[in-house]
């Protein structure tokens, strides 16, 4: 196994900081890998409180050399899905290189608003409504018919 000394730090942390869990509500998904969805991503997601009972996932990723027109940003069952394709052609040589990151977006992200742009400073910044749970999710075998 190929070891990621940032990534285990990073998920380890996660771990030692429930505020960051607490982030995403008081009612969370138990199905969902919040601790790796905070510490395991190259996203660096966080939960904004937009004011007015608004709240919003913001995510950021570092894409240097790319321009917007070569990133591709995409949602499908809930995973999002970031592509990037950067060609650079001079007098000597032509270069392309790709780029693929995907994560889990926690349950209560609104998908169908999702947005994303290019910072001056090369950064993606992807954003999305954020509508936590007002209750504990029922389980499913407690139902009765």
């Amino acid at each position: 196994p190929i070891k990621n000394p940032e990534a285990e730090r990073r998920l380890e942390q996660a771990r030692n900081d429930n505020r960051s869990l607490a982030q995403f509500g008081e009612y969370r998904d138990p199905l969902f890998d919040y601790v790796g969805f905070l510490g395991g991503s190259d996203f660096e997601p966080h939960v904004v409180d937009k004011g007015n009972n608004q709240k919003q996932l913001e995510m950021t990723l570092g894409m240097k050399d790319y321009r917007p027109q070569e990133i591709k940003v995409s949602v499908k069952n809930n995973e999002l899905i970031v592509q990037g394709e950067h060609q650079h052609k001079d007098a000597n040589r032509s270069e392309r290189s790709f780029f693929f990151k995907s994560t889990t977006l926690p349950p209560g992200t609104q998908v169908d608003h999702l947005q994303s742009h290019l910072t001056a400073d090369g950064q993606l910044k992807i954003e999305a409504p954020f509508v936590e749970h007002k209750e504990a999710p029922k389980s499913i075998e407690g139902q009765k018919h």
